[in-house]
């Protein structure tokens, strides 16, 4: 399955949208003359419900961002399917810097290759399919440039590395050059990548029925 850019899209807020849109449309024009008195105020009512409910899942995600704390690196987890297929995720990185946001470092496929996917984001929260969070490391502001250079070292030849798959260059190759920086401190990648799918699993469901906000978890193996 392709993996396309999973922090730049917004299903939770383009279907809560688009039912606004069609609760006003009907709230707002005129009744019809075969419509009922009584009707009129349980389409107000669904109006309000639907505007509460988008403003409510927008707070959530907000909190939920203003909560993460500062220079704390995450594997992010997103399903691929619904109903979701136990271990089929995209892998992707997020270092959050602000109260407001942080950066996204991720590949996504396109056509027969990868390509890197890296930049700023508020909206880690708001990512179409997002499934989990998991804290692996606090990162000091001295390792922060080095952190970014890791993440960027493989864009130019990411294609000749073997087997090359989101996950394969979140975990084997990403990963390991973090440990051996000083970044991460993990005892083991491979006990890494298991807990990070029992995560996944655990957590997907949720994610197929938009449980807002999503989980953000600790690592055992990490920290």
């Amino acid at each position: 399955m392709l993996c396309k850019s999973p922090f730049s899209s917004t299903r939770t807020e383009l279907s809560i949208f688009s039912n606004i849109t069609r609760y006003c449309l009907i709230d707002s024009s005129t009744p019809s003359p075969r419509m009922s008195k009584a009707s009129a105020p349980g389409t107000a009512s669904r109006t309000v419900s639907a505007r509460e409910r988008a403003l409510a899942i927008r707070k959530a995600q907000e909190d939920a961002l203003a909560r993460l704390p500062l220079n704390t690196l995450y594997i992010v987890l997103w399903i691929r399917s619904d109903p979701p297929q136990p271990n089929d995720f995209h892998w992707g990185y997020y270092f959050h810097t602000s109260p407001q946001g942080g950066l996204k470092y991720h590949m996504r496929n396109l056509g027969a290759g990868w390509i890197p996917d890296h930049g700023s984001t508020g909206g880690v929260f708001k990512s179409n399919f997002l499934c989990v969070l998991i804290q692996i490391a606090s990162v000091p502001p001295a390792k922060h440039s080095q952190l970014d250079q890791v993440m960027r070292s493989r864009d130019r030849d990411v294609n000749s590395i073997p087997g090359v798959t989101c996950r394969v260059w979140l975990v084997v190759v990403i990963l390991q050059a973090l440990i051996q920086a000083g970044v991460v401190r993990c005892s083991s990648v491979e006990a890494l990548q298991q807990e990070c799918m029992a995560f996944g699993n655990q957590y997907s469901a949720g994610a197929a029925t938009n449980t807002q906000p999503r989980p953000v978890v600790r690592s055992r193996i990490c920290l």
